[in-house]
Parts: C-alpha cells; sequence; structure tokens
C-alpha cells in the first residue's frame, strides 16, 4: 500500500537479538526457555504475519498486571495465557518489576497451521528489541501458552502441543532454587496438562492457583 511504513525484515540477526533480548534475567529456568518460536519465526522471511505488534498492551493486561502482588524470591509464579497477551504480560513483568519471563513454547509457527503465528511473531520481534533495554534484575517466571490447546481449523496443519515432563521444571529443581510456594494464573479454566503439573507441584509445595483471571475483576 503506498505511503505505508515498511515493516523491518525478519532476518536470523533480528530474530536472534529479540530471542536473546527475552532469554536475559531467566537464571536457572532457562533449560525452559524455548528457542522454538523464535526458529520457526523465519517461516515468515517471504510472508508477513497478518497483524502488526500494536504500541501498548491490551487494558486486560494493564488489569492483570495491576492485581499482581510484589514478587518474592520464594515463590514461582506461572502464568497460562493466549500468546498475543502472554507477551504483552512479559513485557509488562519486565518493565513493572525487572522480571524476566522463561518463555516454554513449545509450539513450532507455520503459516499453514492452527498455531500460524501470525500475531505472536510481530510481538516476539517487536517486544523484544523494545526489551533489550529493559534490565531483569529480580528473576524469572514460567510463562505458558494456552493456545497449544487452540480449536481444530478445517484444512490447518494440527501443530498444536501438551505440555509435558519436559516443559515443565523438577519438584527437585524447583527446591534448589529456593522455591517454597507456587502461585499460578490462568486466563480460563487450566488445560489437563497444566492442571496435571500443578498438582504433582501441590504434592509438596503450596500451590495458589487464580483461574480465568482474564475474567474476574
Amino acid at each position: 500500500m503506498a505511503g505505508a511504513p515498511a515493516r523491518p525484515p525478519i532476518s536470523e540477526s533480528r530474530v536472534l537479538g529479540a530471542m536473546t533480548a527475552w532469554r536475559r534475567g531467566v537464571g536457572p529456568l532457562e533449560p525452559w526457555f524455548r528457542a522454538t518460536p523464535f526458529a520457526s519465526a523465519l517461516h515468515y522471511r517471504e510472508r508477513a504475519p497478518r497483524a502488526a505488534a500494536g504500541a501498548s498492551a491490551p487494558a486486560s493486561v494493564r488489569k492483570l498486571l495491576r492485581g499482581l502482588p510484589s514478587p518474592d524470591p520464594r515463590a514461582i509464579w506461572i502464568f497460562d495465557l493466549p500468546g498475543p497477551l502472554a507477551l504483552w504480560l512479559a513485557f509488562g513483568l519486565r518493565r513493572r518489576f525487572g522480571m524476566a519471563s522463561a518463555l516454554a513454547w513449545n509450539g513450532w509457527y507455520d503459516p499453514r497451521g492452527i498455531l500460524d503465528g501470525g500475531e505472536e511473531i510481530p510481538l516476539l520481534l517487536t517486544l523484544g528489541h523494545r526489551l533489550a533495554r529493559v534490565p531483569a534484575r529480580r528473576g524469572g517466571c514460567l510463562l505458558f501458552d494456552s493456545a497449544r490447546h487452540a480449536p481444530t481449523k478445517t484444512g490447518a496443519l494440527d501443530n498444536r502441543y501438551a505440555l509435558d515432563e519436559e516443559d515443565t521444571p523438577s519438584l527437585e529443581h524447583l527446591r534448589a532454587m529456593g522455591i517454597r510456594r507456587v502461585r499460578a494464573w490462568t486466563w480460563e479454566a487450566p488445560g489437563e496438562d497444566l492442571s496435571a503439573y500443578l498438582a504433582y507441584l501441590g504434592a509438596r509445595l503450596p500451590v495458589t492457583l487464580k483461574a480465568e483471571a482474564g475474567r474476574r475483576g
């Protein structure tokens, strides 16, 4: 379209820079920070994602951020939100608390897939560029993408996934980090995979879950 600003190309250096910025500060949660969504962004070298990143976080994410308590180094925070909202939340956590987010996203975005990355990839790259200038000093949280349970789409590649034991830190790892309790927020009722993980943690640690955090006041 004439007069429209050109988007920066999706180059390997741009993707690597964004991934480095997002990963900074996750510390002992780094084994669960996945490079998968960044690698799959290169699918879009020849095909622009359908949505540009917005200038500010949605009101629902800002509301969730305002309601969060002060971080406690003995508590791990776990969030399970739809991808675009999760990225805006992670951006807000870094800016407000200096907290990094381990993006435990194991889905491979594909333009032909149920998980097509059309909204997430612009945010991964644009917010990642902005995070390069924001320090991470307060440890990290775990961030899952609830879109892994998205409904099917006729004719689309099924690239959905479920969390398994390789996608989440063990009790032993968390205890070695000094974690003594768990606080979790989900946008909707938690799926079976996250419910199973929280039950596993709950066998040894106190777990607080605020389900449907995106719908409640």
